[in-house]
């Protein structure tokens, strides 16, 4: 099986964004199996991945990053530079924001990184809970 490349993230970034300009981690990863593309290697989950990603940021940047919070569970997504308005608008929908590489990390475009909305809590009060039996 082969192991990510930059030129393969870019590759399926640019197949799947025949359908939506911002594409998807889990969509990335799912082309990956389809393709029999390894998106981990031999380190931690998805290593082969995130080295792929770093190394397209400091190579030929072709690609835009998006990201919804600063935290290893936010959603992450990629669009190529030539789709980058619609995609910075879908990510404005999805209060994502863009991520660019300073030749050390990730730096959040506009300085501040996004503040995830908190789901509403399950736990209902006591005026809204059936009586029980």
């Amino acid at each position: 099986m082969r192991v990510i490349t930059p030129d393969l993230l870019v590759a399926a970034v640019t197949e799947l964004s025949r359908g939506s300009k911002l594409v998807r981690l889990k969509d990335v990863q799912a082309w990956c199996e389809w393709n029999g593309v390894d998106a981990q290697g031999d380190g931690l989950r998805n290593q082969a991945l995130w080295e792929a990603e770093r190394a397209e940021a400091q190579g030929q940047r072709r690609l835009l990053k998006f990201k919804s919070g600063e935290c290893k569970q936010s959603r992450l997504g990629w669009a190529l530079i030539p789709h980058g308005t619609k995609a910075r608008e879908l990510a404005t929908d999805l209060r994502w924001c863009e991520q660019t590489w300073n030749g050390m990390d990730w730096e959040w475009v506009g300085g501040v990184a996004p503040v995830p909305e908190r789901r509403p809590s399950r736990v209902r009060n006591e005026e809204q809970a059936p009586a029980s039996p």
